[in-house]
């Protein structure tokens, strides 16, 4: 053991003494004379990176205990011959390690100024100062020995992009300064630049990785695009979509994975920006777009998150700032977002690359207003999903009628939705409904409109349950429950109940059905015909298939309308007096309608018992039966038989005609609705004392008592 001690304590000697001897050697003998050993150390550096290089100057110092080289005026050439770096200044220092790798290795290379050409062949390869970037299996590369470098730094560089594989003009970038740190599989990157003029202001890039070799590296790569010209980047540049305009400014960080991109976030902040997404798409123009989007590659697919993101349509301002999230898998996804204005998408919806029927319907709904807290989530295809739920609370929504759907426009509430069933909630004030197919005047406003939808899918059989919908206006206020199924044929089954406490009748005529679901003449008359009055206690049944509407036949369904009048105004037919002042119930029955009149006034006569009465709203030749009683002075009687079609049946013979005292009378009218002129009168008058004068040649009667009867033609 002591023989073993001694022998390595002389080997450690002998090892430190030659050591310093190489050290003092290098120091003393050989860097002073380094010059002479110019064609030893650039044939070596030519080896090193594999392309022919010309040295003007070698100098020599150190730093501390390591060794530096000082190069100026260095050229590298490509393998053409070309001219593709140009070093006015290397500092090489030196690391030890070189000697146990055999081959160079340095502790630092700083290089100032610097002129570098960038290639990339017709084939796809990549150069740097002429050197192979990527090479092929057994070669060695400029990108594997800068790795091995502990740090290096360029300042003030300027670089020269050539692609021949798109045979793009020459790209520069000056002013460029590179740092590049490495401790073993450890590499960090800071470099920014100058961009030309033509393309924007400047550019920055970070970078910290980890791995043997660029292939495989992990890490964040950080980069900053100052105000830059988008569209004037497309000779150099692919982008994902045809990009014709844009200006702006861009932060993007990335995360990366065994040589792929994994992650990636952008701050963008764009103005004017024009592109399209496919070749059968429109032009999407963006008059400004700012915003932070995130983008993650998944194994199984891909997620998009946008933060604060905010979108304006060309000449208006922002919309409200979106936050949202896509995760999409190959047969499934998730979409959620916090809100969403519909109009401005809906616009944009024609140039985005969606489904065409879906684009399509955007255009026809032309979709208005805000959801907020939007969640939808999927299983199959996007198109038609297997299963879906959904949720979302909604302000201000409108939607065009399409087909058989109405219409409707600020409506404010919340919707929870899955392929089986669902549930609206609504809140609305100042809420429309557009009913084309139903109402000539389709909009109906209310001013509130509250209530509950729940809906099941089952057997192909859509079926909405009402539990309770209340509603109001200045014409009406009410509430309504019931339930509605769609089979996919025909309008529809409705099973309705309705209770309204007021309505008005001076705009019955919005509220009445279309023609041809009532008959052309009925609506005509009940809109002429009803000109005032109020109603309270209006009771509404509807139950069947609207194909069968108003349902003659009792075994096909039900409708059925009850109401109080009172202060209504009626007029009946053209060229009669109207009754005014009408307390009444009115009902409309299936296919009839009836008015049964408590009291009113006709001139200055009270009527009572009177009824009007539509035997049929939908036959052939609708007619409207009045008939009644009134009571009264004589006079009054006169001055109706005056302002009717009277007047003229009887041969204006009581046009002379006077009286003093009161009647009663009794009358029946029969108009046919299609043929006023064929009407038919039937009726009777019964003097009561009255001083009567039938002509003014004759003497007056006194206390005449009789009864006078008239048709329409007698």
């Amino acid at each position: 053991m002591k023989r073993l001690r001694r022998t390595l304590e002389v080997l450690a000697w002998a090892t430190f003494f030659a050591v310093a001897a190489a050290v003092l050697g290098l120091r003393y003998g050989l860097l002073p004379q380094i010059e002479r050993y110019r064609p030893e150390i650039v044939a070596r550096v030519t080896a090193t990176v594999g392309q022919p290089v010309k040295i003007g100057r070698i100098e020599a110092e150190w730093l501390g205990l390591r060794p530096q080289i000082n190069l100026s005026d260095v050229r590298i050439y490509d393998a053409e011959g070309r001219e593709a770096l140009v070093l006015p200044s290397v500092e090489n220092i030196l690391s030890w390690r070189s000697l146990a790798h055999g081959q160079l290795r340095l502790h630092a290379l700083r290089i100032e100024g610097p002129r570098l050409a960038v290639r990339r062949d017709s084939a796809g390869a990549f150069y740097v100062a002429g050197m192979k970037l990527s090479p092929a299996a057994g070669e060695s590369g400029i990108s594997d020995w800068l790795l091995d470098q502990k740090e290096i730094e360029i300042r003030n560089a300027e670089i020269e992009w050539r692609d021949e594989k798109r045979a793009a003009a020459p790209l520069t970038l000056s002013a460029i300064n590179l740092r590049l740190e490495n401790q073993g599989e450890r590499h960090s990157v800071g470099l920014s630049g100058r961009l030309p003029e033509a393309l924007g202001t400047s550019l920055q890039l970070r970078a910290e990785l980890v791995g043997g070799s660029l292939a495989q590296a992990g890490g964040q790569i950080y980069a900053e695009l100052g105000y830059t010209d988008l569209a004037a980047w497309r000779p150099w540049f692919d982008y994902p979509l045809e990009l014709e305009g844009g200006q702006g400014a861009v932060r993007l960080w990335t995360s990366i994975e065994s040589g792929t991109v994994r992650q990636a976030t952008a701050d963008v902040a764009f103005v004017g920006v024009t592109a399209k997404l496919g070749e059968e798409l429109p032009r999407l123009e963006l008059g400004s777009l700012s915003g932070r989007l995130q983008a993650r590659l998944a194994p199984d697919g891909y997620q998009l998150t946008a933060r604060k993101l905010a979108l304006a349509p060309p000449g208006s301002t922002a919309l409200a700032p979106v936050d949202f999230q896509l995760a999409w898998k190959a047969e499934s996804g998730v979409v959620s977002a916090n809100t969403l204005e519909l109009a401005p998408l809906a616009h944009f919806a024609e140039a985005l690359p969606l489904p065409p029927d879906l684009r399509r319907l955007a255009l026809e709904l032309e979709p208005r207003g805000q959801l907020g807290d939007v969640r939808f989530e999927w299983q199959g295809a996007i198109a038609a999903p297997a299963q879906y739920r959904a949720r979302a609370r909604f302000f201000d929504l409108g939607l065009k009628p399409r087909e058989t759907l109405p219409g409707f426009a600020r409506l404010a509430g919340s919707v929870e939705a899955t392929e089986a069933s669902g549930r609206l909630y609504l809140q609305s004030r100042g809420a429309e409904i557009e009913l084309p197919r139903v109402f000539p005047e389709p909009r109906l406003s209310f001013d509130t409109l509250n209530g509950q939808f729940d809906w099941q899918r089952e057997g192909g059989v859509l079926n909405v349950q009402v539990a309770s919908l209340t509603f109001s206006n200045a014409d009406l206020s009410g509430n309504a429950f019931g339930s509605y199924a769609y089979d996919g044929e025909g309008p529809g089954t409705l099973d309705v109940s309705a209770v309204l406490n007021r309505a008005d009748a001076k705009n019955l005529a919005h509220y009445l059905p279309l023609g041809a679901l009532m008959g052309e003449k009925p609506r005509e008359w009940l809109v002429k015909g009803i000109l005032a009055g109020q109603a309270s206690d209006v009771q509404v049944r509807l139950q069947g298939d609207l194909r069968e509407f108003p349902f003659t036949d009792p075994a096909r369904g039900r409708f059925l309308v009850t109401a109080h009048v009172h202060h209504g105004v009626l007029h009946y037919a053209e060229g009669w007096p109207r009754i005014e002042d009408i307390e009444a119930e009115l009902t409309f029955d299936r296919n009839r309608m009836t008015i049964v009149g408590r009291g009113g006034r006709v001139l200055g006569a009270s009527l009572h018992d009177v009824k009007v009465s539509m035997p049929e709203l939908r036959g052939r030749t609708p007619r409207i039966d009045v008939s009644g009683q009134a009571q009264g002075p004589t006079a009054e009687f006169l001055k109706f038989i005056q302002s009717s079609p009277l007047r003229t049946s009887a041969g204006r013979f009581t046009e002379g005609m006077s009286a003093t005292g009161d009647g009663r009378l009794h009358l029946k009218l029969e108009l046919p609705l299609a043929e006023l002129a064929k009407s038919r009168v039937a009726g009777d008058y019964e003097l009561a004392s009255n001083q009567l004068v039938l002509h003014r040649v004759l003497p007056p009667l006194e206390q005449a008592r009789g009864k006078l009867a008239f048709t329409e033609s007698s």
